[in-house]
């Protein structure tokens, strides 16, 4: 409850000249701080102007690559390539919020602070020079004041109360009453109205430093609040993909582009079965042209090698058509299923 009572310091609780260079010191450092403030901001508007142009030539690039590489070779549709397209579209939205974001700095904020720091340091070097021009007009009227009171002393202690004396006593009395007259209202009108005026001008730079500061929080915050808004949206889109149904999809366009108006049945050459009989008639044609004594002997000496090798390669014949009958049955089941879902397909397209 005192406190709040209590009165308010003010500049003018602090005529003293020793506590004006304070008072100085304080509106020059107020004034320095804006400008630090506005060269920030004007540092940030660049920044964010250099990264809209970056961003702004990147999605570019990005088009004409998507363009030769990609669209020039097959003709991409469906959902991904809609979301890579958002995706470039969401920059080129980042990079044209960044450029307004660093035209609102520029105009709202260093624009107005500029202009405010030159009026503000204008009117410091005024009242600077105000207090310096009393200050020595009080000094001259001292001076003034101490001549004549000494002048009067001399013709007062040289001639005692003459003519000269009256006179010189009534300038002295004149120049001291105008004197005083003037200290009076120095001290009591003309230095507290200029503390005053110094007080409300760092008053109005306080104000403007924190509104300003407090603008450009406002409009980072604007921007991503729009920015948030904007991506969350693509990324709740870009969650309902289907990759399944975004390959079946582009199975169909092939299908549609062909012309056909159904899937061409798919016909499998299996590979032929060859006798071992054969590759041994291939061998006795070829000991035909040998003499007949040489052929009893290859015959009489290779013949348990010929059983036993004829015998193993029959099993592995044996085994391996079974094999190759298991995997066209399975092979068989796969494709007539293929072929009903595609035919059942496509009766649903045409009903």
């Amino acid at each position: 409850m005192a406190s709040s009572s209590r009165r308010r310091l003010s500049f003018v609780d602090f005529p003293d000249p020793q506590v004006w260079h304070k008072l100085i010191e304080y509106a020059e450092v107020t004034i320095t701080f804006t400008k630090l403030i506005t060269d920030f901001t004007n540092q940030w508007a660049k920044i964010c102007f250099l990264a809209s142009s970056q961003l702004h030539q990147l999605v570019s690039d990005f088009r004409k690559k998507t363009e030769t590489e990609i669209r020039d070779k097959c003709h991409l549709r469906g959902r991904m390539y809609d979301l890579w397209e958002s995706l470039l579209l969401e920059s080129e939205l980042e990079s044209q919020s960044l450029k307004k974001m660093a035209c609102l700095m520029e105009k709202e904020i260093c624009t107005p602070l500029a202009s405010f720091i030159t009026n503000k340091s204008v009117e410091l070097s005024i009242n600077r020079q105000h207090r310096c021009d009393l200050h020595e007009i009080l000094g001259t009227s001292h001076a003034i004041v101490q001549d004549l009171q000494e002048g009067y002393a001399t013709i007062y202690n040289d001639s005692g109360v003459t003519p000269e004396f009256h006179h010189a006593h009534n300038q002295y009395v004149i120049e001291l009453v105008g004197a005083n007259g003037l200290l009076s209202k120095y001290q009591y009108y003309v230095l507290p109205q200029l503390l005053q005026g110094m007080e409300q001008s760092q008053i109005d730079v306080i104000d403007t430093v924190c509104q300003n500061l407090q603008l450009f929080a406002s409009l980072i915050e604007n921007y991503h609040e729009q920015r948030h808004r904007s991506f969350a949206s693509f990324v709740v889109t870009s969650t309902t993909t289907d990759p399944n149904e975004e390959l079946e999809n582009y199975i169909c366009s092939i299908n549609e582009s062909g012309g056909e108006p159904s899937t061409p049945p798919i016909n499998i050459e299996f590979e032929i079965f060859h006798s071992p009989v054969n590759k041994l008639t291939t061998y006795d044609s070829r000991l035909q042209h040998l003499s007949p004594h040489t052929t009893e002997q290859l015959i009489v000496y290779a013949a348990p090698i010929i059983q036993s090798q004829l015998s193993l390669r029959c099993r592995e014949t044996a085994e391996r058509l079974k094999e190759v009958k298991k995997e066209k049955s399975a092979l068989l089941a796969v494709v007539n299923k293929t072929l009903t879902k595609h035919h059942q397909q496509h009766e649903d397209q045409q009903q």
